[in-house]
């Protein structure tokens, strides 16, 4: 990943400011200075300005962050997570992707697949909408907090779904997700400023369910898949979506790039050659090398000639020996008168 930040190495040396932001819990993002200590490859050590944060900011492993460079009057802005906190003020950076020219978003984004059923609404008011929204998003916290099916049944029996959803159910949906919004990929198009009932499933520890409710932005153009079909990138921001599950989102996000940052560290390990040099050999042990090599060769020959001897010429063993001396014996024995 040299490559992607060697263009900004400079505004990235030890020394330099650089400007982050932290996401806050109640949304937004909180904007701080530091000041590089230590800086190499994509690694980033540095400390932030402040000696204590606000109440409502925190900062833990596994955060992500935005980092920010100015190159003249532009801002840049690549996103990094915090891969480790060597003190209250001193945060160790890795950033991932690339640095580009851009608007500063609210939140965080990152692709990903989900599963993710959503129905995109015809006609309805919003305020239709969001009671419906505040019903399913009351039933799903019921049933994380463990109340019985029976209880959460006669709770809802008391709201009337305003507008009947039709669930489309994507079992692992293309998705750039971020606490403000979602880009997804989906097999239908829609309208600019149409809402779509939504349900996240995020493989969190224990698993989630987010319902929220989005508000189109933008339509990119149809994608052909290889079977012909034709998929459309609908942009939306949350319109509704509760807090809770909006911190859901920021810790799906970072178990997806810290899964990423072990697949990226495992394959530098694999593919990192070895720091050691190679041993120069010195002129007495080329020599020695070489009269061992020397025997070596001496002793195959002399045991290959041994060996064609012995194939062409066997010895004698016992019996044969035994058998010939009586012969001899028996023969001068007969020859004397």
């Amino acid at each position: 990943m040299e490559d992607d930040y060697s263009e900004y190495r400079q505004v990235l040396a030890p020394g330099m400011r650089i400007e982050i932001g932290i996401p806050l819990s109640g949304g937004g993002v909180f904007r701080d200075w530091g000041v590089i200590s230590e800086s190499g490859g994509d690694l980033l050590q540095l400390q932030i300005s402040r000696d204590v944060l606000p109440a409502n900011v925190r900062v833990d492993i596994g955060f992500i962050l935005d980092v920010s460079v100015y190159l003249g009057k532009d801002s840049y802005t690549c996103s990094g997570i915090v891969t480790d906190r060597l003190g209250e003020r001193v945060l160790q950076i890795r950033l991932f992707g690339r640095f580009t020219l851009r608007e500063r978003r609210q939140f965080f984004r990152t692709d990903m697949a989900l599963r993710v059923r959503y129905d995109i609404v015809d006609e309805s008011s919003r305020k239709e909408v969001e009671r419906d929204w505040e019903v399913r998003k009351e039933r799903e916290q019921m049933k994380f907090q463990g109340y019985d099916d029976f209880v959460i049944a006669a709770q809802m029996a008391r709201f009337k779904p305003a507008t009947d959803i039709v669930w489309r159910d994507l079992l692992r949906a293309q998705l750039n997700l971020g606490g403000g919004g979602i880009c997804l990929r989906m097999p239908t198009t829609a309208r600019p400023d149409q809402l779509v009932n939504m349900e996240l499933y995020l493989p969190l520890e224990p698993p989630r369910l987010v319902h929220a409710v989005g508000q189109v932005i933008h339509v990119k153009p149809p994608l052909t898949q290889r079977d012909g079909s034709s998929r459309y990138d609908v942009g939306m921001e949350f319109l509704f979506l509760d807090e809770r599950d909006r911190d859901l989102i920021f810790k799906q996000i970072s178990s997806v790039q810290i899964a990423h940052l072990r697949r990226v560290a495992d394959k530098r390990d694999m593919d990192e050659p070895s720091d050691a040099p190679p041993v120069a050999l010195s002129r007495r042990q080329y020599l020695v090398r070489a009269l061992w090599v020397l025997v070596a060769l001496i002793l195959a020959y002399a045991l290959g000639r041994y060996f064609i001897s012995y194939s062409q010429a066997p010895p004698e063993n016992e019996i044969q020996k035994t058998y010939e001396e009586s012969i001899r014996k028996y023969r001068h024995l007969d020859k004397q008168p």
